[in-house]
């Protein structure tokens, strides 16, 4: 029952965003009374967070594998992120509200994404070893750069919805192309040479 509780809350919030359904809704929806489901989860809150931890469970392994990496690692944790982030739509949409809303579910993201951002960092420092990547210099900072990469990831379905312009489709990409964009000038010949080899055999993903 807890695991449809929350396959339940998810489905629900992801259609109509985690401010528009309540416990009552939730319950209703399966069928079942609100003493019942507060047995399992006795607040939005205890729920939502449960939630997240699934979510983090799921997102959070190590972008280092123990072997030599590729370009194309990089290209398939941003799909395998962009997968996870449709199944929690939600949370990404609605981000900022739940980071206000919910300390505790702040707390943990804050811990989770600096995490990610040292995964990042990590990732970088192996490219630049292994000469794909310039060195940092004067005009480059890599961490900056890893902050781009969360940005565009992570606000990407809000951006999705804030930029329908009619006319504009700069953005009718996955938010792997547009990272491409941004990378490609800080490779060496080496890495452009790859990452041509990669663009030869491996199509981007369609939006």
């Amino acid at each position: 029952m807890k695991e449809k509780i929350v396959q339940t809350s998810v489905a629900l919030f992801n259609e109509k965003g985690i401010t528009n359904v309540s416990m009552k809704q939730v319950a209703d929806k399966l069928g079942i009374s609100a003493g019942n489901l507060s047995y399992h989860f006795k607040t939005k809150e205890v729920l939502l967070s449960h939630i997240y931890s699934q979510m983090s469970s799921e997102a959070l392994e190590y972008i280092l594998p123990d072997t030599y990496i590729t370009l194309h690692h990089f290209e398939e944790i941003i799909q395998k992120f962009r997968e996870h982030q449709k199944k929690y739509s939600f949370f990404f949409q609605d981000i900022v509200d739940i980071i206000r809303s919910y300390p505790e579910i702040s707390t943990l993201y804050h811990e989770a994404t600096m995490k990610r951002f040292g995964q990042a960092r990590a990732l970088i420092d192996y490219y630049i070893k292994t000469e794909r990547l310039k060195p940092e210099s004067d005009g480059t900072s890599y961490d900056q750069l890893v902050h781009v990469i969360w940005m565009v990831t992570t606000f990407w379905a809000s951006q999705e919805q804030i930029a329908q312009i009619p006319g504009y489709e700069v953005n009718n990409c996955q938010p792997v192309e547009l990272l491409w964009n941004i990378i490609v000038p800080f490779m060496t010949p080496k890495g452009k040479e790859e990452y041509q080899q990669i663009r030869k055999y491996v199509k981007l993903p369609k939006p």
